[in-house]
Formats: C-alpha cells, sequence, structure tokens
C-alpha cells in the first residue's frame, strides 16, 4: 500500500513540477552519471531535531526525482553533513561540501550563525546553499552564493508586529535566544512594533539549548504588566517558556514566528501553548494540489506528518533541481538560474528570489486551537 501511495504521488508531483518549470534545457554536463546535491544541517546538538527534519524532506525530493527519471536520466544523490548548529563546524562542512566537485549545490544551513560562518566558503568556490531555516536579517549580506526559501526576520517582525497592534496590545514583553537569529529577531519586532505605537516594556535573553529554568526571566516580565509576549526562538524553549508561565499564573497571549510552528510546540506545551499567534507559510491541511501530494508522500514514507523545516528543505531541493535541469550542470549556471528565479511554486509557496537572495512570500495567521494550528480568524 506504501508503494502505491509513493508512485501516485510521485507521477503528482512530477507533473506539477513540470508544469512549473520556466522551460529551457540543460546546456551543461556533469562528468559523473549522478548529480550530487549537499545537505549541511544540525545532526546532532541543540537543534537536531530540525536537522532530522530537513534531511526527511531533502531526502524524499531527491528520491520523487528519481522516482520520475532524476534530471536528465541521471540519479541525484543527496550528500548529508552534520554541522551541529555550529559556526566552526558549519565552515569545515563547507569547506569539505565545495570540495566534492559533483555537488552542484547545497540544503543549508539552518541556523543563521551557520549559514554566515559557511557564505565565504560557498561565495569562494562559487557553490549556492539554499537556506530552509536561516532568518537573520544579517544573511541578506552574505553574497551572491546565498539564497533562502524562508523570509526574513525583517519581513516577519513586521508582519507580527502589524498583527500585534491589530490585536489591540499596547504593551509588550520580548524573550529570545541569544544567538543571531534570536538577537536579531528581537531587535527587528521590537522596532516595528514601536513603530507601530507598541512599548516594549521589557526584554530578555536566554541561551538556545541550555536555560531550562525561566523562573526569573517571567518574574520580570510578570512585574511589568504586558499585554502581550513575543518569543524571539524555537518551539523547544516556547514550549517551557508557556508551561512555566502558566505555573506561575501568568495568563498572556503569546505570539512568534514561522520557527514556532511544529507540532513539537503543542506536543512539548500541552495546554499551555493554546492560544499561540504566529505566521505560517506551508499547512498540512491545505487545499493546494502539490502540497497535499507531498503531505501524502511525506506521511507515506516516515510515517509521519511533515514539519514547516521539512517542508522548506522540500523546495530548497527541488529548487536546486530545477536550476540544474533548466540552465545545466554547472555551479555558475545555478547561481544564474536561482538569481533570477521568479514563481516557483513550490509546497510553501511561491518562491521569488531578490537581489539579496531573500525569497518574497505572503503568509497566513495561524493559532494553535484545540491542540493544533488552525487559520487565525478574529
Amino acid at each position: 500500500m506504501k508503494k502505491a501511495i509513493t508512485l501516485l504521488v510521485t507521477a503528482s508531483l512530477f507533473v506539477l513540477t513540470a508544469c512549473g518549470a520556466n522551460g529551457g534545457s540543460s546546456n551543461g554536463g556533469s562528468g559523473s552519471d549522478i548529480i550530487k546535491i549537499g545537505l549541511a544541517a544540525p545532526l546532532t546538538g541543540a537543534s537536531a531535531q530540525d536537522g532530522e527534519s530537513i534531511k526527511k524532506g531533502a531526502e524524499l525530493a531527491v528520491k520523487l526525482l528519481n522516482d520520475a527519471g532524476g534530471i536528465d536520466g541521471k540519479n541525484v544523490e543527496l550528500v548529508a553533513e552534520d554541522d551541529k548548529g555550529d559556526p566552526k563546524e558549519a565552515t569545515n562542512v563547507a569547506t569539505k561540501l565545495t570540495s566534492n566537485k559533483d555537488v552542484l549545490g547545497v540544503v543549508g544551513h539552518f541556523n543563521s550563525s551557520a549559514t554566515l560562518a559557511g557564505a565565504p566558503v560557498y561565495n569562494k568556490n562559487k557553490l549556492v546553499q539554499v537556506s530552509p531555516g536561516s532568518s537573520s536579517p544579517k544573511v541578506s549580506e552574505a553574497g551572491d552564493y546565498t539564497f533562502r526559501v524562508i523570509t526574513t526576520d525583517a519581513f516577519q517582525g513586521d508582519f507580527v508586529a502589524q498583527w500585534t497592534q491589530e490585536e489591540g496590545f499596547k504593551k509588550v514583553a520580548i524573550i529570545y535566544e541569544q544567538t543571531d537569529y534570536g538577537v536579531g529577531l528581537a531587535e527587528v519586532y521590537q522596532k516595528a512594533a514601536e513603530s507601530y505605537g507598541i512599548e516594549i516594556v521589557g526584554s530578555e535573553a536566554y541561551t538556545a539549548g541550555q536555560t531550562k529554568d525561566f523562573a526569573s526571566i517571567l518574574t520580570k516580565i510578570k512585574n511589568n504588566q504586558p499585554d502581550a509576549i513575543f518569543i524571539g526562538g524555537l518551539y523547544n524553549e516556547a514550549a517551557l517558556i508557556a508551561k512555566q508561565a502558566q505555573q506561575q499564573g501568568l495568563s498572556l497571549p503569546f505570539l512568534g514566528v514561522d520557527a514556532l510552528f511544529s507540532d513539537a510546540l503543542i506536543n512539548l506545551g500541552g495546554d499551555a501553548v493554546e492560544g499561540f499567534l504566529l505566521p505560517g507559510f506551508f499547512n498540512v491541511d491545505s487545499d493546494n494540489e502539490k502540497t497535499k501530494a507531498f503531505v501524502d508522500a511525506y506521511t507515506a514514507e516516515y510515517n509521519e506528518v511533515p514539519g514547516t523545516y521539512a517542508a522548506y528543505a522540500f523546495d530548497a531541493t527541488n529548487i536546486i533541481a530545477e536550476a540544474i535541469k533548466n540552465n545545466g550542470a554547472d555551479r555558475e549556471k545555478v547561481q544564474e538560474y536561482l538569481s533570477t528565479l521568479k514563481g516557483y511554486e513550490g509546497v510553501t509557496g511561491v518562491n521569488d528570489f531578490d537581489e539579496n537572495g531573500d525569497v518574497l512570500k505572503n503568509p497566513e495567521k495561524l493559532i494553535v486551537q484545540d491542540g493544533k494550528f488552525q487559520t487565525y480568524t478574529k
């Protein structure tokens, strides 16, 4: 039954991808009979759960590509490397992947600090990295060979700040992780919120993957009497914060960005995360034909529902494959194709890259309600 479902979905996704191609033919070629795409993700460490999700999304994309005949008759192979979410290790991984001359593009990195650390290596060796999770504004300046399928924190920060105003919240406290990602997100949200007339009544940092006790942070915030709390971090700490806030009797609305959009937030936080507000670019219950086909294929392959980062990685892998298929098996030609990419319909929306390699697409508003993510309507 699993094989039958996979074959059906493969055909569906192949037809949709072919219809969405921009045309043209490969004008280059690799001496190898295999097309290699790299993967750089935190397969161990604090972000390992996200890294595994990214790996599964990319592996599924490769499997479906090969089931549909590969690229110009050549099979696609994923070369996966573990950057541990660490900038120093990310540089090592980037060096290793760029040294493999058969690798024509890289899905990764996930953590913004890792993407920034690897960027000089990718630029020097003219190999693109397409990040499924790095949203720091600093990534916009990483160079011509860095792209991302996730929107920037600047975009999401402004989106959520405007939403905060629409909800009538006058005073907001910020809790953020002390990383490039968290600091950048907190800064852009605060700036945007203040521009909408919202007062920031406290901004507290924690160490990602290490801070487990948020009692002192929550006590400070409680004393400042905010109307809501904005979280600039990932779902694991967000769930802890919500549960400990509940234990302290601190009943406030929480807001965040799409980094919180994971079933793990609900599994870890339980009823404490009910009412969380956040934007989302991937909805497993979407009526979109391509998204439904992806969800079916992923569920059949892994016996679990895909998360946001699996979807981003699926899109990133297919975008690199589209570049190779349409512009040739050459690193510089892949970059040329991506630099002008417009209108690629993926499972996370329609993807356009701007001059900085940043993706442009609009989210929907989501709320955690009755133990699941649902479309938010006021």
